[in-house]
């Protein structure tokens, strides 16, 4: 299993944002920071903006800003806005039904990986991410 770049990107992102949370950053500056390509970060920001994550604001004193306090900005939340519904395997999508689905041997096994996995991104905020590089 592995996390994609463009969730990397975006919890880079919030974590450099995370530590100036009430400062309206321009995608400029977080993309040198984090070197982040700006066309790739406008579309993760674009993003984030969509799921009530960031507020933008247009014009010369423009940029981004953390709708909320980095303690309540959960990985689960980043997780669903970049990546979409968090599932591990195809079989596991609600609208979709395997055929092996009643005598499936694996299902239990991905089950308990999804549900650590999921109360691992729950319960760790982007000032978790910054409070582990404080250290």
């Amino acid at each position: 299993m592995q996390v994609s770049r463009t969730l990397d990107y975006a919890v880079r992102s919030l974590t450099f944002m995370g530590r100036r949370p009430v400062d309206m950053l321009n995608m400029k500056e977080i993309s040198d920071s984090q070197h982040i390509p700006l066309n790739y970060l406008a579309k993760i920001m674009r993003r984030l903006v969509e799921r009530g994550i960031l507020k933008s604001m247009v014009g010369p004193q423009g940029g981004y800003v953390l709708r909320r306090q980095p303690s309540e900005i959960t990985l689960k939340e980043v997780y669903e806005a970049i990546e979409g519904e968090f599932r591990i395997i195809d079989c596991m999508d609600k609208n979709k039904i395997c055929i092996f689905h009643d005598q499936c041997p694996q299902l239990p096994v991905w089950d308990k990986i999804k549900v650590a996995m999921l109360h691992i991104l729950e319960s760790t905020s982007i000032y978790d991410m910054i409070k582990n590089t404080e250290q």
